[in-house]
């Protein structure tokens, strides 16, 4: 056996335990089937419509694949809008729950279930190149090989078929991981103590996510926190995958796009470089959100990202995947936050903006110093309370959809 097939099936086993604690994908099977399931399914087509201009329509008659389903409480929305699914996934236990499911939501028995690993499906060679649309959200950042499995979730699909492929963010998740650091500092790897440090420094982040999907605390807590593998891909890594099989770049929710540019409705839309300004704007963006569309800016002139973007780059990969047992070198990430708080003085030498990544950097710098220090919960809270953008709100942005078209 190779080390990168260890690697990989260690993750998934990890994985799998994990989530077989709390299973994070029952967002209303666990709860009053029709008034939960109605808010649900309400919420997907808003996504689906109206976010990745991908509307439901366009499931009808189509054949669907979707790997890592879970409980398949996103999938059945697809079944009820006349997709034909097969639901691949790992845990025998969330099979179970997508079962039941299905016999209770779907409008008929056109779909199967594949109790297997996502890696396995190479060897089915009768699966290759037979769907419609290819669907995975929220499952590659948990595994040890991406590449591999986005190959293998895009060879699932048909020439003139789509790919609708989510994840979170590298820079958007750059919060969550800083979350990581004090928690696993004072929790180590107990799964109790992670849940209980969570709950203490971070309560109100908790709050707002069970307000958006009304997972329990629990399962939140694990999806976060206790889960270890959690490998945020970049916007130009996932852009490049999408290159390398052929996709071209359909839609993107939340949306990603040239601000600055007019675009005739005769250009073929280019896939975006990462390398651009406004993909390393995007990305700045979401890792400082905490008000979503408010702050939204209305012009970006005078923006220098090239030296910015390199730094961006540096500072959310030195927070990347971070796991119970690393021993993160303070200093650096905090001399790193204080070159960034440098560049964006000069990239973003306008306005609220400007304030904004200063204050964040700022912040950035005060809690890697606390953690260095040996601080305790109490000082942490603290320090947490007193701040402005770090940890306020939305915590950056947790999840990107993308959907690809592949040529025919």
């Amino acid at each position: 056996m190779t080390e990168k097939r260890q690697s990989r099936e260690a993750t998934e086993k990890a994985t799998l335990n994990t989530f077989r604690t709390h299973r994070p994908s029952e967002y209303f099977s666990h709860l009053d089937y029709h008034e939960s399931f109605e808010k649900h399914h309400s919420k997907m087509e808003e996504l689906y419509r109206f976010g990745l201009c991908f509307p439901p329509e366009m499931f009808k008659g189509k054949t669907v694949v979707d790997l890592g389903c879970g409980t398949g409480e996103n999938t059945v929305s697809m079944a009820i809008w006349g997709a034909q699914c097969t639901l691949v996934e790992l845990n025998d236990e969330a099979v179970a729950r997508a079962r039941g499911v299905f016999s209770q939501l779907a409008p008929d028995d056109n779909y199967r279930f594949l109790n297997r690993s996502i890696y396995d499906l190479k060897h089915d060679g009768s699966e290759l190149g037979s769907f419609d649309i290819a669907h995975s959200r929220g499952v590659l950042m948990h595994v040890a090989d991406k590449p591999k499995a986005f190959a293998i979730l895009a060879g699932l699909v048909k020439d003139g078929g789509y790919v609708i492929y989510g994840d979170r963010n590298t820079a958007g998740g750059v919060q969550e991981m800083l979350q990581r650091m004090a928690i696993y500092q004072l929790a180590g790897d107990s799964s109790e103590m992670i849940c209980s440090v969570a709950e203490l420094l971070f309560e109100e982040d908790i709050d707002r996510s069970h307000q958006a999907l009304p997972r329990t605390r629990e399962a939140i807590i694990f999806d976060r926190w206790v889960i270890q593998q959690q490998d945020d891909p970049s916007v130009s890594e996932v852009l490049g995958m999408f290159e390398t099989h052929g996709l071209r770049l359909y839609s993107t929710w939340p949306p990603m796009g040239n601000l600055v540019s007019g675009d005739s409705t005769l250009s073929k839309r280019p896939i975006p470089r990462g390398d651009e300004g406004f993909v390393t704007l995007t990305e700045t963006l979401w890792m400082i959100q905490n008000a979503g569309h408010e702050e939204n800016i209305q012009s970006i002139e005078g923006v220098k990202l090239h030296t910015f973007h390199e730094g961006l780059l540096e500072f959310s990969e030195k927070l990347r995947n971070l796991q119970i047992g690393d021993r993160p070198d303070f200093d650096q990430i905090k001399e790193l936050a204080q070159k960034m708080k440098a560049e964006s003085n000069s990239a973003f030498s306008f306005g609220n903006l400007e304030t904004r990544m200063h204050k964040f950097f700022t912040e950035v710098s005060r809690w890697v110093e606390l953690l260095a220090s040996g601080a305790d919960e109490n000082d942490l809270l603290s320090a947490k309370n007193e701040f402005k953008v770090l940890f306020r709100g939305l915590m950056g942005v947790r999840h990107v959809d993308y959907v690809g078209y592949k040529e025919a």
